[in-house]
């Protein structure tokens, strides 16, 4: 059975999954908007808990859902809850600045469908230089509200979406808050490692908290530094990752190298995945365009854009230039993971070993 909130809650740091995929929203149709495919919804879902994802987010900024409506966010939870996703936990994000009567029917919704964890984030209504008790008192609302209905809860930092970071400080003060006991994880999705997820492994007011890596070339790190800001030694670091999406089964990969120690190997694969994320990343101080490998994935164009052949030729040359074949065969089966993509025969020839590129 999938974990409870009650058991999050009461142990985040040992219940807590090591690693939660930033989920791709499959679309269809045309633009100037593009709809939910819930059929391909579903199935993603169930290819990524097949291949053996411990969580998913729904409603991350990976499938853009930070543009959806509020009735499209509620579509695309009911939609991911239909999936059979076995043990795969599902957790939702919110966002602050639709208010808090639409918060509280989404907040319904998600504790009826059970997703036992819901993720917020500062609302894009603060301004940019906002104070912590600006952020505090911004996140408050939806915080008692989510612990009233008896969810964990989860902070979010991703200064790309909302504007402006979340930072220790603020999550302290929110810990503060009515339901502030309800709150089990921060993900920090941040250039900048050292002014982010350094300092809350660090904050001595948030050492029961989970403190989870959202950008991705500092997953090494963070997992090496984990166990050392916790009193029995145990892992604190966990991922919550969109490039996980495309590559699910180089992350588990990584986890079994962190799980056996072998930190040589964490950092070469992390390589790899490094060189396929600059590959949709247009400007180092952003997050890289994921939406690329969503195309490529066969789960369709982006919500309100579409991808240039140019694009996806720069993340196939990435994938021919890997080093190792065993990080290319990953990565290749897991943009594969559909197996009916546009672009499933180049896909399938990187996995048998020819790195020859035809797009």
């Amino acid at each position: 059975m999938p974990l409870s909130s009650a058991e999050l809650i009461a142990d985040p740091i040992g219940c807590y999954p090591q690693a939660t995929v930033a989920c791709f929203d499959p679309t269809r149709g045309d633009l100037p908007r593009r709809q939910l495919d819930e059929t391909r919804t579903r199935t993603f879902l169930e290819c990524l808990a097949a291949a053996g994802a411990p969580a998913a987010l729904i409603a991350s900024s990976t499938g853009q859902g930070h543009l959806r409506t509020v009735d499209e966010l509620a579509a695309w939870f009911r939609c991911a809850a239909e999936a059979s996703t076995r043990d795969m936990l599902l957790m939702g994000l919110l966002r602050p600045e639709d208010g808090i009567d639409a918060n509280r029917r989404l907040l319904d919704l998600l504790a009826d469908l059970h997703y036992p964890v819901v993720f917020l984030r500062p609302g894009t209504d603060l301004p940019g230089q906002a104070s912590d008790e600006q952020v505090s008192d911004n996140l408050a609302p939806i915080i008692a509200a989510a612990a009233e209905r008896g969810l964990a809860i989860g902070l979010y930092s991703i200064s790309d979406v909302s504007g402006l970071p979340l930072s220790a400080e603020s999550a302290a003060k929110v810990l503060s808050c009515e339901g502030g006991e309800h709150i089990v994880a921060v993900k920090v999705t941040e250039t900048d490692y050292d002014k982010s997820t350094a300092r809350f492994l660090a904050h001595p007011a948030l050492s029961r908290l989970k403190i989870v890596q959202g950008w991705d070339p500092h997953l090494s790190r963070a997992l090496r530094d984990g166990p050392r800001f916790d009193v029995e030694g145990r892992q604190r670091a966990g991922i919550t990752s969109g490039l996980m999406s495309l590559a699910v089964h180089q992350y588990l990969h990584i986890l079994d190298a962190v799980a056996r120690g072998d930190w040589d190997e964490v950092a070469a694969a992390q390589q790899s995945t490094d060189v396929i994320f600059r590959a949709m990343q247009d400007d180092p101080g952003h997050f890289a365009d994921l939406q690329r490998a969503k195309f490529i994935m066969g789960l369709g164009h982006p919500l309100t854009g579409r991808i240039s052949d140019e694009e996806v030729e720069r993340v196939f040359d990435a994938l021919a230039h890997l080093s190792r074949h065993g990080d290319r065969q990953r990565i290749a089966r897991s943009l594969d993971l559909m197996g009916d993509g546009p672009f499933h025969d180049q896909l399938r020839r990187f996995q048998n070993g020819n790195t020859a590129i035809s797009c």
